[in-house]
């Protein structure tokens, strides 16, 4: 890890800050270039703790970049895992709010 705790919490409030407000940011890497893996998991880590405090439940896992072709793109060699909150279901049939997303995509 390269990056303190104190950065990995500021990380963490703007990015999940920037997903409750459905507002786009940058690519935090171009501020912390020497940010690896262990960093990234850590932000995501200390955002699931956020959501955990504030009474969100964690229902599942999510796998991203699986596909080879998106890896290569992207320059890893293997898919990044993240969690779901419960608020981050819509049951079906149900409308999507395209207000609280940030890139909507179908």
């Amino acid at each position: 890890m390269n990056l303190d705790k104190t950065t990995i919490d500021t990380l963490a409030e703007h990015l999940e800050n920037c997903e409750l407000d459905a507002h786009d940011t940058h690519k935090i890497t171009d501020d912390y270039p020497d940010m690896d893996w262990d960093d990234a998991y850590a932000i995501q880590e200390a955002i699931k703790q956020r959501k955990v405090a504030r009474g969100c439940r964690i229902i599942g896992l999510k796998a991203g970049l699986t596909s080879h072709a998106k890896m290569q793109q992207m320059g890893v060699s293997m898919p990044v895992f993240g969690f779901l909150a419960d608020y981050f279901s819509v049951p079906e049939g149900s409308a999507v709010k395209i207000t609280e997303l940030i890139h909507p995509k179908v």
